[in-house]
Parts: C-alpha cells; structure tokens; sequence
C-alpha cells in the first residue's frame, strides 16, 4: 500500500516538473522566435538605410545585396540567401514594429532583451515619421502587435508578404495569431482566398471590420463560405463519384474540412438516423459550432442545389429544434452543400429563409486568377440581380 502510495506522488512530482519544463520550453521558442522577427526587420531597415543614403541604383543595389548575402553566410550561417535579405528589406518597409529602440546598437538581439529588460513595450506605433521622405509613409506601415509578434514566425511573414492587397493581409495576420495556424494551415488559407471567400456577401462596412478585427462571428452566415474549397479530398473532377464517396473523403479527412468550416465547429456524427413512425432518414453530417451555440446540419450533394433540397433540410431542422436542443441552444443551421447553384433560383428558394444555406463546393483549388475572377463574377452577378421583394 505504501509502495503504491509513494509510486503516486512520484508521479505527481513528475508530472509537475514536466508541465514546468513543458511551458519554459515553449516560452523560450516564442522568445526566440520573436527576436528572430525582431532581428530580421532591423537587417532590413539596416539594408534600406544604406540603399538610401547612398542614393542606391536598382542594379547595384541587386548587387550589394548578393554580395550582402554571400559576406552574411560565411560569417553567420544559413538564413541570408539574397531572396531572404530582399524579404526582410520589405519587411521593413510593409510593418512597423519597435521602433522606439535605438537601431544603432551593434547586436539587434541584445537590444531586444536589453529593451525587455527595462520593462518598455518592445512594440510600438511610430509615433512621428521617417525623417527620410523616400521612406514608405508610417501611416501607410501595418502595425503587428506584440500579440501578433509572438504567434507570427518569420515563415509567417514570409507568406504574409506575398499578400498584395492589405486589407486580406491585415486578415490573415489577425486568424493566423488567434487561432495559432501552423505554416501549413495558414499557406493553404491564402491559397484558397480564404478572405476573398469571407468578403464576398459583404458591404464596405463589413469589409473594413473584416480586415480590421479578422473573422466576427454573431449570425450563421458569419460562420459561412462560398464556395468551400476541398482540393484536400483528392477526388478527380472527370471521374464520376456518389455522395458516399464524397462523405467518406470528407471524415477521411476531418481535420482538414473542420479548418475549411472555420470557428468553432465540433463534429458531433455521420449518418444521424431520425426515425418516425418506423420510417428513417439520415442526415450526412452533424456538427455543433459552439460560438454561434447551433448544430449544424450538412446535407451533401454532387449535384445541382433544387428545391427539394430545401424541403428535406426544412424537416431535418424542425426535427433538431424539437427534439436535440438542449436549453441555451439557438435555432439549428442547415447547409446544403452541392457541387453547382444558381443563384437567382437559390434565392427564389430560400425566400426569407434565415437558418438554411445553398453553399458550392469545389473540389479542386484552381488557378488563384481563375477563382478571382470566379468570385467576382458572383458579386457582379448578386448584385445587379433584381432583389426580390
């Protein structure tokens, strides 16, 4: 009895320990990281101060900037190829981060931990301009925030610097920090226009919030996409597939949908059998979405969305709001997602209807142009259309 007493504390004591060493070990990567971004901006205001003083030409600059590179690895090691050093250049001139700190210190890490140290806000808005008026007005710099700071690495701004259009990267920066996406999560969110996706039912109003706050989610069709992008399936757009097929690929890759979903979705089953009087029915998917505090009901089609389609999510809808809320929960969400629609015909449909969804999917992710101009055209389209009254 003793032994085995003792065999519990021991692992108690272990235990502890490990979730000590656990939290300081991943309180020293986020540190490093976050000097890592913060040494990297330095080298390229470093590099844009000289380009500048010197008046530099386009091609010397290409090649001071290659001999920078060269001079860099042999001192230094990896990381100072001469596409990285023209990444952190216009890193510098895209955000502004902790820029009350003197960049006339020899060692830009030491003046991190040395501003640290001191207690002073490591990031900050620039509270006057650059002296030098070549220099990208500070107004027109992004902020990253020390929030933003800690969760971004430097592959992150890596990718964000890719993003042309500010509004979509200011997005990107704020999801990628509050939901901790890994590189890979985040790359395949700006390729499948994540925030192109997001923007397309929104006024000019709900763009700017959008890009200013990220992704708010108050009603179901804050929660919603059109179209879902499932290139990850690996199913072949020229062979013909059943929506069994189409299911399956879908909780063979789980992970993966829930991301696409977006916020706060839980999956709760496959196959949710109703049953009255002796008579089944069987909805594909069921998930829960704890922010909006609805199931959601997800009725899959390789076909065209029809009005029939409505009906039977009409009756899957009633059946939950009866039968499966729980007290606090809200009016459950219905989705139809179909392989084509027609809007105008949708929103015959759907007349009204606040809790069910026509939403396309595709299952291969296109040329970025392509789906561009795809969404477009069903902006140009929704809005010219006569509303119904």
């Amino acid at each position: 009895m003793n032994k085995i007493l003792t065999q519990s504390k021991d692992s108690q004591l272990l235990n502890r320990i490990g979730e000590i060493l656990t939290i300081a070990r991943q309180h020293t990567v986020q540190t490093v990281n976050t000097i890592l971004v913060k040494t990297y901006w330095e080298v390229g205001r470093e590099i844009v101060e000289f380009e500048l003083g010197g008046k530099t030409r386009a091609e010397y600059g290409k090649g001071m900037l290659q001999n920078l590179s060269k001079e860099l690895t042999i001192r230094y090691g990896k990381g100072f190829t001469h596409s990285n050093l023209r990444r952190m250049r216009q890193f510098y001139f895209t955000y502004q981060i902790h820029a009350t700190l003197s960049h006339k210190l020899e060692n830009p890490i030491m003046q991190s931990e040395s501003a640290q140290s001191n207690g002073g806000e490591i990031l900050s808005t620039l509270s006057r301009e650059l002296e030098n008026p070549t220099v990208q007005s500070l107004s027109e710099k992004a902020v990253l925030s020390e929030k933003m700071l800690t969760k971004l690495s430097w592959s992150h701004i890596c990718l964000l610097l890719a993003v042309s259009d500010k509004d979509a990267r200011s997005f990107y920066e704020i999801e990628i920090a509050n939901n901790s996406w890994s590189v890979r999560e985040s790359k395949r969110q700006i390729e499948s226009m994540f925030f192109e996706r997001l923007a397309l039912s929104k006024d000019k109003k709900g763009l700017k919030q959008l890009a200013e706050k990220g992704q708010i989610i108050e009603m179901p069709e804050d929660a919603l996409k059109d179209p879902y992008v499932l290139e990850f399936l690996g199913l072949d757009e020229k062979e013909k597939w059943l929506e069994s097929d189409l299911e399956q690929a879908l909780m063979n890759h789980l992970q993966k949908f829930l991301l696409e979903l977006g916020k706060g979705f839980m999956f709760v089953a496959r196959q949710y059998r109703i049953s009255i009087n002796n008579e089944h029915y069987h909805i594909d998917l069921v998930f829960y979405n704890k922010i909006l505090r609805s199931y959601v009901l997800i009725d899959l089609k390789t076909g065209k969305f029809d009005h029939s389609d409505f009906g039977q999510m009409k009756f899957y809808l009633n059946y939950f709001k009866e039968e499966m809320n729980d007290k606090g929960d809200n009016e459950p969400i219905g989705i139809v997602l179909c392989y084509d629609k027609d809007d105008t015909f949708v929103e015959y449909v759907l007349k009204d209807e606040k809790q069910i969804f026509a939403k396309k999917y595709l299952i291969s992710l296109p040329d970025k142009k392509l789906l561009l101009a795809e969404i477009e055209k069903t902006r140009i389209e929704f809005e010219s259309e006569p509303k119904i009254k």
